[in-house]
């Protein structure tokens, strides 16, 4: 399959998941908002898809698209995913604006991977794999109080409800150390949130959950098996040691009220 036809594919997915996961889907001058705002405080849940920049539409013009739709509704941040070529030519004046801008490179698993350290997986559901959720937030940056904590852990059981959400766990020294979690649609599947505590890392763990996904994936008859990640971060250069190969980049443009 081509990678024209493998981002065809999982842009349709990615549609789709939005639909599902969403509880408003609203219209915007440029493109389409994907809301749920039983979890505010998860930017991935509210933002404004970027469809149509017609006549090389500015920075500027986006931002107040996403402004009046986000702020209609009260959330504290603005977020905005464009696709490649016109976010390439945006993320500047976004950055001017006081934008965050990153290049997202989306890599479909294509090869066998490398050789990794062995290590058990263990595939659980929400219910199970909730306390260790919670300890990985409580160690990011951005998950600084129990509010946050809480929306961003309880949206996993709507996404369990919604594409089939299962997720992985290995343990290191008796302790659970590294997880994923797993998207399924149809024949299409995601692989997101990898998340290893940082005492464990480099013992091959996150290695290990991405693996078990992309199997699981397998058996359950997917043909497709993608993940997304930074393009300027180092877990795409893992990635493509486990046998997954770019076919496409977004932009996500994000900015924080104070």
């Amino acid at each position: 399959m081509s990678s024209v036809d493998l981002a065809a594919r999982i842009r349709s997915f990615e549609l789709e998941r939005e639909r599902r996961c969403a509880t408003r889907i609203e219209p915007t001058a440029f493109g389409t908002a994907y809301l749920n705002l039983d979890f505010p405080l998860r930017y991935d849940s509210n933002f404004v898809w970027v469809e149509r920049t017609p006549g090389g539409v500015e920075a500027d013009a986006l931002a107040a698209d996403a402004d009046r739709v986000l702020g209609e509704h009260g959330l504290a941040h603005r977020k905005l995913v464009v696709d490649d070529e016109p976010g390439a030519r945006l993320a500047p004046a976004f950055r001017t604006l006081g934008w965050s801008a990153e290049r997202d490179v989306v890599m479909v698993l294509r090869r066998e991977p490398e050789p990794r350290p062995a290590a058990g997986v263990r595939e659980l559901g929400f219910d199970r794999v909730r306390p260790v959720l919670e300890a990985v937030l409580r160690r990011q940056p951005f998950a600084d109080d129990a509010e946050t904590i809480r929306q961003l852990t309880e949206v996993r059981a709507h996404l369990e409800r919604a594409v089939d959400a299962r997720f992985f766990v290995a343990e290191a020294d008796g302790r659970p150390a590294s997880v994923c979690e797993l998207y399924t649609i149809d024949t299409v599947a995601q692989i997101e949130d990898v998340n290893t505590l940082e005492e464990f890392r480099g013992r091959g763990l996150a290695s290990a959950v991405v693996l078990a996904a992309a199997r699981r994936a397998e058996e359950r008859g997917c043909d497709v098996v993608f993940l997304i990640a930074d393009d300027d971060d180092w877990p795409k250069d893992l990635y493509a040691r486990l046998g997954f190969e770019p076919v496409s980049r977004t932009w996500s443009f994000v900015r924080v009220l104070g």
